[in-house]
């Protein structure tokens, strides 16, 4: 993804800036390499420095171009087995073992009435990666192979070593009943963000060239469901 968008250069002196400082990353890393998470986190903190500073946001989007990537074209295109919604959130809760296993945090993943919720507990400690990064690359699992947009609230946590989200085809759902209030830990539902993501704009600034669905997919590299997922997302912040 660094390397179709910033060059491949820029992302072999990441790569090469890292591994002075740190001897793990002067070995062949692959799809099954274990690094251990502070090392990781390092070299994503600095990734992140270099080429997405847009904060959260930022986060979000790449962990959505990382699920397309992953379950599209990269190591975990079998992963889902089956489609059907009780399987794909049995799923999506398997993965955060994929990739953390060696931190004992875990994650859960349960459908309820008003979309999946998704918890992840014992996190070691807090990091955007950890949240948001994360966040963004669940909710683009879903979006793969649901018709429908799909929004991400957080119910619960908040720079702490659990949080809880809501991923919900409604762009604003109901308060929780039961008079819970934000605070002690437990924050109200987030409506939809009003900021659009540099893909979103990417893909808008397209559509306005009048480019198809279809054509924006071959520029930017991802299928016209996600590029119809972008321009609900936009458009839905737009009002």
């Amino acid at each position: 993804m660094v390397s179709r968008r910033f060059g491949s250069e820029a992302w072999r002196g990441l790569f090469r800036d890292m591994a002075m400082t740190n001897p793990g990353f002067r070995q062949p890393i692959t799809a099954s390499s274990l690094v251990p998470l502070p090392d990781f986190l390092a070299f994503h903190d600095e990734l992140v420095r270099r080429f997405y500073p847009e904060g959260e946001d930022a986060l979000l989007e790449l962990g959505a171009e990382s699920a397309r990537w992953a379950l599209v074209d990269g190591p975990l295109k079998r992963f889902v087995q089956d489609p059907e919604i009780t399987s794909l959130v049995a799923t999506v809760q398997n993965l955060w073992h994929r990739y953390f296993a060696e931190t004992g945090s875990r994650s859960e993943a349960s459908l309820s009435e008003s979309g999946v919720e998704f918890r992840v507990r014992g996190l070691p400690a807090w990091h955007p990666y950890l949240e948001y990064f994360v966040i963004g690359y669940t909710k683009e699992v879903l979006e793969i192979h649901c018709a429908n947009p799909v929004w991400a609230h957080r119910v619960m946590g908040g720079h702490g070593t659990a949080y809880t989200y809501l991923l919900s085809t409604d762009p604003a759902p109901a308060q929780p009943r039961g008079g819970e209030h934000a605070g002690a830990g437990r924050t109200r539902l987030l409506r939809a963000r009003k900021a659009l993501t540099a893909r979103e704009l990417e893909v808008l600034r397209l559509v306005g060239a009048g480019k198809t669905n279809r054509e924006i997919g071959c520029v930017l590299r991802i299928s016209e469901k996600t590029v119809q997922h972008h321009v609900a997302h936009a458009y839905d912040k737009l009002g």
